[in-house]
């Protein structure tokens, strides 16, 4: 019964996901304070035998976005990241998050320390239902998590641009406008 239980548990995780996927673009922009939002989102991730995700972010930077949006971008940035951007010796996942301003652009950054992603698949992961490599293959999951990233991204006007880090480690930059 247990897995039964389970399965149905992840088959509703999976339609959740496919529903953000499917989501009509309607969004609602309006100056956003991306510390609260990023601090709101860090909350739902407390086991830190898991997963640690600290913040550098000014209190004051806002962007123009639907915060309800951007919650969800972020949440799914860090569960890609606990599942795929473990630490091989530790077990944990560690996560930055940080920011630059360029022009009239916010860019957030969300970098893990994991084992990154073959170059000439990075374009792929905002694909739905692709996953990466073998490791990555056996996690649970819809394959849906950077798509939707992706998709709701471009829905507020902005982008994501999906990279490895020169010394290890997935980096998600994550492109809004500033708010005036």
């Amino acid at each position: 019964k247990r897995n039964i239980a389970a399965d149905i548990d992840q088959l509703d995780a999976i339609i959740d996901k496919f529903m953000d996927y499917a989501r009509p673009g309607d969004v609602q922009l309006v100056p956003v304070h991306v510390s609260t939002v990023v601090d709101k989102a860090i909350s739902q991730f407390r086991d830190t035998k898991r997963i640690r995700i600290s913040a550098k972010l000014p209190i004051d930077t806002k962007v123009m976005a639907d915060e309800t949006e951007l919650g969800r971008v972020l949440t799914n940035l860090f569960e890609n990241a606990r599942r795929y951007g473990r630490n091989t010796y530790t077990g944990v996942t560690n996560v930055e998050v940080s920011y630059t301003r360029s022009g009239s652009w916010v860019i957030l950054s969300v970098r893990d320390h994991g084992p990154g992603v073959a170059p000439e698949k990075l374009h792929q992961l905002t694909t739905p239902f692709f996953r990466g490599d073998a490791a990555r293959t056996a996690a649970t999951g819809a394959g849906l998590g950077l798509a939707i990233v992706d998709k709701a991204l471009q829905r507020m006007g902005g982008g994501l641009e999906l990279a490895n880090a020169p010394d290890g480690g997935l980096v998600a930059h994550i492109k809004l406008k500033r708010a005036p």
